[in-house]
């Protein structure tokens, strides 16, 4: 009869643990959209955190009113206004590839985290053999 209790007990644990790790995960992943899968299916997205990838246009701005920076991000043949309240990450400029975590509510994407993404270094050596 212990040894019942104890393998039951285990398996509550086991079973517990597997829910976690998969309640975890699953809240962890978000969509990766271009601004014209914003546009397109912005609102089957509404209120969900999603992950937008794109390029800088334009100068950013900065509104006293909501002090957030204000700017566009283009790709996938459209352009998606993005507010950003924090500092902006270095590298952040014109033509920079940017990855914004946040929510869309049909014309602004605010974004709670954004990051810049540093340009390849690598170039191809020619051989002359």
């Amino acid at each position: 009869m212990p040894q019942r209790r104890f393998a039951l007990g285990g398996l509550v644990i086991v079973v517990a643990v597997v829910y976690l790790v998969v309640a975890s995960f699953s809240s962890a992943v978000q969509s990766v959209v271009s601004p014209g899968q914003l546009v397109r299916h912005g609102s089957s997205l509404n209120g969900q955190t999603v992950r937008l990838q794109g390029t800088v246009v334009g100068a950013d701005a900065y509104s006293k009113t909501t002090l957030a920076h204000v700017f566009r991000v283009a790709g996938g043949h459209a352009a998606v206004l993005v507010s950003y309240g924090g500092d902006l990450p270095g590298g952040f400029k014109t033509g920079a590839s940017v990855e914004a975590q946040g929510t869309y509510n049909g014309h602004l994407f605010t974004a709670a985290t954004l990051t810049a993404k540093c340009p390849t270094k690598y170039q191809a050596v020619s051989s002359r053999q």
